[in-house]
């Protein structure tokens, strides 16, 4: 899965509205970013098989540090402590309010594992790389793949407008219904891209890729206005 993640980080807008999307941006593909690194050095492991599956042709052989569900969990939690006494230490913030956000944060890093479960042929591991390996398949099947990205992400853009209005701005006003309509392109788009010709520029793509969508979403949600 890829735009169907950012479901949860619009549903964590409407849980909290002050929840800053950005981080909720990097917290749903926080462990993809980390294996795009972690490809990029030989610490976890892709092959390129053509046909693999209808969606892709990655045949994701060894990622028991990011993607297994032990993993997932010791991700999420850091995550949780890092932005409660990092990002948010400054912040005029009762305790409870910088648990309840930085709790979503870690929920939304959690939440990758659970969002690929459908998708993913059986790689997902639970217990780092010993045990079981799981994933339901719907890679294999492009058009129910795009229908499943498609819901998540309509679902939590709605989601994200009952819990913003619009600002004054041009920006605050049609910028993240413009953004909203890129990424449903994105879903519907991205099983027909070209696949990457290498392992360093998958890596470098998808970095690139996820921070820059982090920060127009961010920038964006700035313009808006609680509901």
């Amino acid at each position: 899965m890829f735009i169907g993640h950012y479901s949860v980080s619009f549903a964590s807008k409407k849980a909290e509205p002050k929840t800053p999307l950005w981080a909720s941006f990097v917290g749903v593909q926080f462990v993809d970013i980390l294996f795009m690194i972690f490809i990029l050095y030989g610490i976890e492991g892709v092959r390129f098989v053509p046909g693999f599956t209808e969606v892709n042709n990655f045949d994701l052989y060894y990622m028991p540090i990011t993607h297994s569900l032990v993993g997932g969990i010791g991700w999420s939690i850091l995550c949780f402590l890092v932005f409660k006494f990092v990002f948010l230490r400054s912040k005029p913030y009762s305790d409870s309010l910088k648990n309840k956000i930085s709790g979503l944060i870690g929920l939304t890093v959690l939440s990758h594992y659970f969002l690929d479960l459908p998708m993913h042929t059986k790689d997902l591991p639970i217990l780092f790389d010993s045990g079981p390996k799981i994933g339901f398949g719907l890679w294999h099947n492009k058009i129910l793949s795009i229908t499943t990205e498609v819901t998540l992400t309509l679902s939590g853009l709605i989601l994200y407008f009952r819990a913003t209005k619009p600002g004054p701005t041009f920006g605050g006003k049609y910028g993240m219904q413009i953004f909203g309509g890129i990424l449903l392109v994105l879903a519907i788009a991205t099983p027909f891209f070209p696949p990457p010709a290498s392992i360093p520029e998958l890596g470098i793509q998808g970095i690139f890729g996820y921070a820059l969508l982090a920060w127009v979403a961010g920038w964006l949600d700035g313009k808006r206005l609680p509901a």
